[in-house]
């Protein structure tokens, strides 16, 4: 009897070990449901890249667990899009959990006493580093990532610092943090033939701080995220959702839950 169990746990194993490597050889994008914060994955068969972390480590891991396999914990790139705490806070649990290759930032010297402590920790650890400007690129053999913002210089808010990406792969994304008006109108100005795609992660979490109907109108994508869960500021507010309406449908993190697609 104790034979068979052994055998049918055995049996168990490995059919989950089948299933669970099957599901994470495909090609995603996941727009995490984090609470009050922003992280989206991207992942395809042998790189994971991920855009922010959130501000909590719980509900950013128990859905990090469903797609990096077990026997593999690492993320190979890291995208930190500002120093804000709902943007990079979960990074300091993610570096005890995951081996993380490379860490790209916008390159601004935050003031900011925790994220000072995060590139520390990072620094210990011998993690790479770089920052990215407007027209870098990061790439492999099925995801590109552009760099729309910062560009030669930064706003005093560091909202309007945020690294913006735009990434292709058998769909296309733009990835905005936290800009605001200034931002965006730099980004209007400089990169319009960019701005078209399919998936539009709506910056600050549904905030009317970051309203411009000519960039809205200019995306056009068929679905508009806003990450965003219970908060004191009011996102999103009435007037982004009223405007974005007016340019495609809306998908909201703290009603629909996360959004997973495939790549």
């Amino acid at each position: 009897m104790k034979q068979l169990i052994l055998i049918l746990i055995l049996i168990n194993f490995i059919l989950y070990t089948i299933i669970f490597s099957f599901l994470n050889e495909k090609r995603i994008s996941y727009f995490l449901d984090v609470g009050q914060g922003s992280s989206v994955l991207f992942k395809n068969q042998k790189n994971i890249f991920l855009y922010d972390t959130g501000k909590y480590p719980s509900l950013l891991l128990k859905q990090l667990d469903q797609f990096v396999p077990f026997y593999s914990k690492k993320i190979d790139v890291l995208f930190i899009s500002h120093p804000d705490k709902d943007h990079y806070f979960s990074t300091f649990e993610i570096l005890k959990r995951y081996k993380i290759r490379l860490i790209v930032v916008n390159g601004l010297l935050s003031q900011d006493s925790e994220y000072k402590k995060l590139l520390d920790l990072v620094d210990d650890s011998k993690i790479p580093v770089i920052s990215l400007k407007r027209g870098d690129k990061i790439y492999d053999n099925h995801f590109k990532f552009l760099v729309l913002h910062p560009g030669n210089y930064f706003y005093k808010k560091d909202n309007n610092n945020s690294l913006v990406l735009k990434v292709k792969g058998l769909n296309s994304y733009l990835l905005s943090g936290d800009i605001e008006k200034l931002a965006i109108e730099e980004i209007l100005k400089c990169c319009q033939g960019e701005l078209k795609v399919d998936y539009f992660l709506v910056p600050h979490h549904g905030s009317k701080y970051s309203i411009n109907h000519d960039f809205y109108k200019i995306i056009s994508p068929k679905l508009s995220i806003i990450q965003v869960g219970k908060n004191p500021y009011g996102h999103p507010h009435k007037e982004t959702i009223y405007s974005i309406l007016k340019y495609s449908k809306i998908w909201r993190t703290d009603l629909n839950k996360g959004l997973i697609l495939q790549e």
